[in-house]
C-alpha cells in the first residue's frame, strides 16, 4: 500500500481500537491511539480537560506528520468527536499529496454497554462517557465508511476495510 492517511473514530465501546490494531497489523501501518498516548504524556493521572486532550491530538499529529514524511501509512485510533480535532488531519493528507481514509465504528448500545460496564486495558471511558460524547460527536464532514462491530466480525470488517482503501 502507498502511504496513506486512516482516521479511526467512533464512541467510547464501539471496537475502534480493536478494529484499528488488527487493521494496522495487516497493512504494516504505523499505529497511534489516543487512549495509550494519553497514558504516556499524563502518567500519573487524566483530567480529560480540554487543554489535555487537545496536547494528545496535537501529538497524534506530530506523530503522524513524521511517519508520513517516512513514507508510512498511518492508522490514528481515536473518537474524533469535533470537527475541529479532525480538521488538521484533513490537512495534513492534503499537504502531503496522500489518500485519506475514515472509518466510523459503531456498535449497538448493548453491545457498548456491557463494553463499557468492564474494566478495559487502555480505555477509562465508561458507558456515562459514551452517552456524553454521543451528544457531543459531530457529523464527519469528509467521505467516510461505517463498520458495525459485533462480537466476532473482526474478519469481515477487515475485509470491508481493505476493499475501501484498495484502489
Amino acid at each position: 500500500m502507498n502511504t496513506a492517511l486512516i482516521l479511526v473514530c467512533g464512541l467510547p465501546g464501539s471496537g475502534k481500537s480493536f478494529f484499528a490494531k488488527h487493521l494496522s497489523k495487516k497493512i504494516q501501518a504505523a499505529y497511534f491511539n489516543s487512549d495509550l498516548l494519553r497514558k504516556e504524556l499524563y502518567p500519573t493521572g487524566r483530567t480529560y480537560s480540554e487543554q489535555e486532550k487537545q496536547l494528545v491530538y496535537d501529538t497524534m499529529l506530530a506523530h503522524t506528520s513524521a511517519n508520513i514524511e517516512k513514507g508510512k501509512t498511518v492508522v490514528v485510533d481515536a473518537t474524533f468527536y469535533k470537527n475541529i480535532l479532525r480538521i488538521p488531519f484533513y490537512k495534513l493528507a492534503i499537504q502531503n499529496h496522500i489518500p485519506l481514509y475514515i472509518f466510523y465504528i459503531e456498535a449497538n448500545q448493548e453491545l457498548i454497554k456491557a463494553r463499557t460496564s468492564v474494566a478495559r486495558t487502555d480505555s477509562e471511558a465508561d458507558y456515562a462517557v459514551y452517552l456524553k460524547l454521543k451528544e457531543l460527536f459531530e457529523p464527519i464532514e469528509q467521505p467516510y465508511k461505517t463498520l458495525t462491530s459485533g462480537q466476532h466480525n473482526i474478519d469481515t470488517l477487515l475485509s470491508e476495510a481493505l476493499m475501501y482503501i484498495s484502489p
